[in-house]
């Protein structure tokens, strides 16, 4: 019997993904234009590199302007993600049916009223469902704007969460980076759910 799990997810039949954004910002005023640069890390690899130009893509949304070369820049964007491995359990989708008695009544006259009295029992097929653990990936993308000018002061922050049973981050990061942004700047502590086309990898 195939177990029927209830995540975040994409599927077959409906071919969606969908996000969860929660952010916290005090966006300056006069941000508009302003140059940005990511947090210089020594360490960063090849894969980080890659979700950095997936962010990149996705900046353009809060109207800053990236750094080239030596110009300097008013705001540090930095990113850290992960993946934790989650259980939950999922309802099989074919039930069995666990068979019960039950007493049975008839109704009769008596004394100028209609009273019931018992005639035997009776038996029925009651649908009984099984429960079974089942595995999901839990995804989080974080993403953090600093304002240099203001002593280093976040200004920006996004968490993105999404669970699927999808093996590869990178499968998932390009749809958790455009969570980043949606509905930039929004209002402190609102969750956000982005669904997306897997056909059209867009929000919709």
């Amino acid at each position: 019997m195939a177990a029927s799990v209830l995540l975040l997810t994409a599927c077959s039949t409906t071919q969606r993904f969908t996000t969860q954004t929660t952010s916290f910002q005090q966006w300056p005023a006069n941000a508009q234009g302003q140059l940005y640069r990511f947090e210089a890390d020594a360490g960063q690899d090849l894969e980080k590199s890659s979700y950095e130009n997936l962010l990149r893509n996705q900046i353009w949304k809060t109207g800053l302007v990236e750094a080239l070369g030596s110009q300097k820049a008013r705001f540090e964007v930095s990113f850290a993600y992960g993946i934790q491995s989650r259980q939950q359990l999922v309802r099989e989708n074919d039930p069995f049916y666990d068979p019960f008695f039950y007493p049975s009544f008839n109704f009769g006259w008596g004394w100028g009223h209609r009273h019931p009295f018992y005639t035997g029992v009776g038996f029925a097929m009651a649908p009984q469902y099984r429960y079974v653990q089942a595995s999901y990936n839990q995804y989080q993308l974080h993403v953090s704007i600093r304002d240099l000018n203001n002593r280093g002061a976040e200004v920006y922050q996004a968490t993105v969460l999404a669970d699927s049973n999808k093996v590869n981050l990178t499968q998932v990061m390009p749809f958790l980076a455009a969570s980043v942004f949606d509905g930039f700047p929004g209002q402190n502590g609102q969750v956000r759910k982005i669904n997306f086309d897997l056909d059209k990898n867009e929000p919709n």
